[in-house]
């Protein structure tokens, strides 16, 4: 619509934006379903896996009472020696019709046995190996070993409740049933805090995004506003103003180089961002450190530079570039927010298995308030300007430090100190 902008809050075409608390509550409660289905298939393979166990040992014990205590029961003579009955195992004899001639238990009160019709007896002594009989027992059928006539006419049963197996497989399904209240619970809390902070995140990311357009914006302006103003008045000026015009004309060229140099920060803030943009090799920081303090102290001999390198190797894997820009960086930095004269110290040595550069300084500090967000884009401290060395001018060039450490699985901190800023880099080692 006219006189509205994309994004425009009053735009009746903008998709209204998804609440956060929505979208905390959606991932929560998938979140849930995921530990649901998980608990619930868990519950159901363990219960399966300790039934399975449970039926292979009462098949074993059965197999126990095939030979010696089945030919007793059934009335023929067998060795004198025999284990006694457990607890939980019965014995039966039945004819051939079915009819129960004999009961041995291993206890009193033990469930009554279902019938077995004769075609079930045979079926089942033919089988020759337990199976499950009404879902109480496990069964194995068997024909007795003596003479021909009683063989034919009597079964043997050997059967053991699995009521102790069930109780064991309901146990085990309540004290899961227990468990997976208990971690839905944390589940469920654990994802509400995931949740809420990830929507804190995503409003604080976007918040930050709307801070950086702004200060970019900012930046870019002021280039912009201050060649229109130099083209204007070499526009309008009097042809004999050539000095004049020769001063906007430089004035303008040199806007336009910060205005470049700015997009460039910007584009290698967000290739570093994205994860690209390095060329890894093997880096010698000692001489890495040795170029850029040269190159400091040939460009602004106003402020010395001194060099300290530890004894030993200093190799590290990364991008040559990135890594000089890293030290040319704070050195830079040290320049722009110390008087001339004040000397700064660039370190390097190795602790533990990484690579300590340091940057350290005999100027007026870091103000306390400045701390906290020294590595933030945009960030200038007072004694920053746009003419200042290297990056320091557009307020990127500690966030470049930082991003570009980061890149290298490194890591940037400003240490605590007496005196000065002291800034410390810290790189994997190299083989």
């Amino acid at each position: 619509m006219l006189g509205l902008r994309t994004g425009d809050p009053r735009d009746p075409h903008r998709a209204p934006p998804r609440p956060p608390v929505a979208a905390g509550s959606r991932a929560v409660a998938l979140w849930l379903a995921a530990t649901l289905v998980t608990l619930g298939t868990v519950a159901a393979l363990s219960a399966q896996a300790l039934g399975h166990h449970l039926v292979l040992r009462t098949d074993e014990e059965i197999e126990k009472y095939r030979g010696v205590q089945l030919t007793e029961a059934a009335g023929v003579p067998g060795p004198n020696e025999r284990p006694a009955l457990d607890r939980s195992c019965l014995i039966l004899v039945l004819d051939s019709t079915g009819r129960v001639t004999g009961r041995y238990a291993g206890a009193p009160g033990m469930p009554s046995f279902p019938s077995l019709a004769p075609a079930r007896l045979a079926a089942l002594a033919a089988r020759g190996h337990p199976v499950g009989i009404g879902g109480t027992y496990r069964a194995l059928v068997v024909r007795p070993r003596g003479p021909a006539p009683d063989r034919d006419r009597t079964y043997v049963v050997i059967a053991r409740s699995m009521a102790d197996a069930h109780q064991a497989v309901t146990r085990l399904l309540r004290a899961e049933a227990a468990a997976s209240l208990v971690l839905l619970a944390a589940v469920a809390c654990g994802a509400r805090w995931l949740g809420g902070r990830a929507a804190r995140q995503r409003l604080d990311s976007e918040r930050r995004l709307r801070e950086f357009l702004a200060a970019a914006g900012h930046e870019l302006r002021n280039p912009l506003t201050t060649i229109s103003g130099y083209a204007q008045l070499a526009r309008v000026g009097h042809p004999s103003s050539e000095r004049m015009r020769e001063e906007a004309f430089g004035r303008m060229s040199t806007e336009v180089e910060r205005m470049t140099s700015l997009i460039d920060e910007l584009v290698l803030l967000s290739e570093l961002d994205l994860g690209r943009s390095l060329r890894v090799r093997y880096v010698d920081l000692a001489e890495l450190c040795r170029a850029a303090v040269t190159a400091a102290r040939d460009c602004h001999p106003e402020h010395p530079v001194r060099l300290l390198v530890a004894p030993g190797e200093h190799t590290v894997a990364g991008d040559p570039l990135r890594l000089h820009q890293v030290v040319a960086n704070l050195l830079a930095n040290a320049r722009t927010h110390t008087p001339p004269g004040t000397t700064t110290t660039l370190g390097l040595g190795t602790e533990d298995d990484h690579r300590v550069i340091e940057v350290t300084d005999d100027g007026p500090g870091v103000p306390d308030a400045l701390r906290a967000r020294i590595f933030d884009r945009f960030v200038r401290g007072e004694g920053a300007s746009a003419g200042g060395g290297g990056s320091t001018g557009s307020g990127l060039g500690l966030s470049i430090v930082a991003a570009i450490a980061a890149a290298h699985g490194g890591t940037v901190t400003l240490e605590p100190s007496d005196r000065g800023a002291w800034f410390r880099v810290r790189l994997p080692a190299g083989p």
